[in-house]
């Protein structure tokens, strides 16, 4: 431990003087709310960071208001405060801010809001290309109905005058029988 880091943390008893709390409520405070204050132990010792010591003397303020531990765990999370955890690779706890954290998950979230809506942008011009391509579809459906429809009255109409003809030739061919040669030769 170098000697700046040692100027950074005190003893219990030291804190104990500056904050005007008894050493055993500081490391009451210290052992409820240690996701709040930055300390370290060595042995049985307990080393706080003068960073944590206004803290503490907040801590003290809300005890005394009548707040219990989880209200004042709650009142100072809403404060914004850093929340340290401990590595367990290393002795020293580190700090992050949760709020920092809290922002960077905001940007991906709103990131990831935006690649949505895009995304059902696209999806709506999909659908509405779909709907063009089906109702395009149902036009020609119809369009090839209406001709086959047209050419099938056509083919009948063209067959009824066939049959007509047909009859008609029929009946001629019938008369032409009945005649006598007389008649055929002379043209009547």
């Amino acid at each position: 431990m170098n000697n700046s880091e040692s100027v950074n943390f005190i003893g219990v008893p030291e804190a104990s003087e500056y904050t005007n709390i008894p050493p055993e409520t500081l490391k009451r405070y210290l052992i409820n709310h240690e996701q709040f204050l930055n300390f370290k132990k060595e042995g049985r010792r307990y080393k706080i960071s003068i960073e944590s010591l206004d803290l503490l003397k907040k801590i003290r303020e809300l005890y005394s208001e009548g707040l219990l531990k989880e209200d004042v765990n709650d009142n100072l999370a809403s404060d914004g405060l850093p929340i340290t955890i401990t590595v367990k690779n290393q002795e020293e706890k580190g700090s992050i801010s949760i709020n920092d954290e809290l922002s960077e998950i905001k940007k991906m979230l709103q990131q990831q809001e935006q690649q949505m809506t895009q995304q059902m942008q696209f999806n709506q011009k999909l659908v509405e290309e779909l709907q063009k391509v089906s109702q395009t579809n149902q036009e020609l459906k119809q369009m090839i109905n209406r001709k086959d429809a047209e050419l099938i009255g056509e083919l009948r109409k063209g067959l009824s005058e066939s049959k007509k003809m047909i009859e008609e030739a029929s009946a001629s061919a019938e008369l032409e029988k009945k005649k006598t040669w007389w008649e055929k030769l002379m043209g009547k």
